[in-house]
């Protein structure tokens, strides 16, 4: 249920301004609000890790190396080696360039590749190779049926560290925008929102994080005082945002976004999140972090909840709740973490070590993105808490 304005404002009024509600030193050893997010264009840079073997057909994005040989060749800047071998299938996304004439293929910056007789590398197709400048990315490579956005290499752990790619941002009327800069388009995105009394620079980590993983996010503007149902409102209105800047011609999100979208907040921000998704279920994904004031009635996105043991503002019990009115067969998933606070979800790697960041960023490969790899390490249990989900 849903709180009203005027007996959640009561009990802000009452309880939260003695706990510094979502803001605020802790007394714990977390930073808090003031940690600062990374420098943008920060994030390490690795080749790319879906090899295309010499004659197999593959997909993903070719590298940055100089085009291919062959008569009649055309290159395209990439990031990696085109692979060689026979001619590819021609559909979008498939079909390795071969080593003939007539072709074209998907050249980059590694070690050159061969052009292909008359086979065509699809869009977002071939390899990153050696000497490559990215991640491998593309499109239906990284689940069952095509259905998904493939960005970085296969996961081998959690993690709620800088991804591969670099980033920047851009200030928008609803919020800051975080995205990558060298990731092959198109892109998922998330906006996200603080709790009471913050108004978005306090959750400003979690931008660059999500954008290195090739997730664009914006931390999106409120003020102090705005309630969940305000917040709701207002992570819709950042969405609703991003979808107009994919639009306008000349911008660097101009025809970059995929069309999937989620929404994610902390304390009064997790409450909206929850609220946001049962009013659009077009969203992919709500992740909510120490989430008050939620409510999971007619939730049909996937959600996930995370909170701490230790916190007497948002306790695991309000987001258990919210996880219970949420109906099957809706995807869903709570992580109690051991010890973390109210004060513990500024940014990725607060609650937990890490552990709120880890479980975020592996929700939103898997149910955002459409990313399966990430499947198996999502469903891990958690060291240093507690895991209940529905997710097989």
């Amino acid at each position: 249920m849903r709180l009203s304005q005027a007996s959640a404002r009561a009990l802000v009024v009452s309880s939260m301004m003695v706990a510094a509600w979502g803001c605020g030193d802790d007394t714990s050893s977390n930073t808090g609000p003031t940690q600062q997010p990374p420098p943008a264009g920060t994030g390490t840079v690795t080749a790319g890790s879906v090899a295309l073997p010499t004659g197999a057909a593959g997909r993903g994005v070719a590298g940055a190396g100089a085009a291919g040989t062959g008569a009649a060749g055309a290159g395209l800047a990439g990031r990696g080696a085109a692979g060689t071998g026979v001619a590819g299938s021609g559909a979008a996304g498939s079909g390795a360039a071969g080593s003939g004439a007539a072709g074209m293929a998907l050249a980059g910056s590694g070690a050159a590749g061969m052009v292909g007789a008359a086979g065509m590398a699809g869009t977002m197709a071939a390899t990153a190779g050696a000497g490559g400048t990215g991640a491998a990315t593309g499109t239906g490579m990284c689940c069952d049926g095509g259905d998904c956005l493939c960005h970085g290499p296969a996961p081998t752990a959690l993690t709620a560290g800088a991804g591969t790619f670099k980033t920047a941002s851009l200030r928008a009327m609803t919020g800051t925008v975080y995205y990558p800069t060298d990731a092959e388009p198109p892109f998922a995105a998330v906006a996200l929102c603080g709790g009471f009394l913050n108004t978005g620079p306090e959750m400003e980590s979690w931008g660059p994080m999500y954008a290195s993983h090739g997730i664009v996010t914006i931390i999106t503007t409120t003020t102090g005082a705005d309630l969940p149902d305000l917040r709701a409102t207002k992570l819709l209105a950042a969405v609703a945002e991003l979808k107009k800047l994919n639009m306008d011609s000349g911008g660097p999100l101009s025809g970059k976004l995929a069309g999937r979208y989620g929404t994610s907040g902390y304390s009064m921000g997790g409450g909206g999140t929850t609220i946001a998704s049962g009013d659009d279920a077009t969203l992919k994904t709500s992740v909510g972090l120490a989430a008050f004031g939620g409510s999971g009635a007619g939730v049909k996105v996937p959600t996930l909840l995370l909170c701490g043991t230790s916190d007497g503002t948002a306790p695991c019990n309000m987001s258990q709740s919210v996880y219970g009115q949420i109906a099957e067969p809706t995807p869903k998933m709570m992580i109690s973490i051991q010890g973390s606070t109210h004060f513990n979800w500024f940014g990725p790697t607060d609650a937990g070590m890490g552990t709120s960041g880890k479980y975020a960023l592996a929700f939103q490969k898997v149910y955002l993105e459409g990313d399966t790899r990430w499947k198996p390490l999502l469903l891990m249990k958690p060291s240093n808490g507690t895991q209940m989900t529905n997710i097989e």
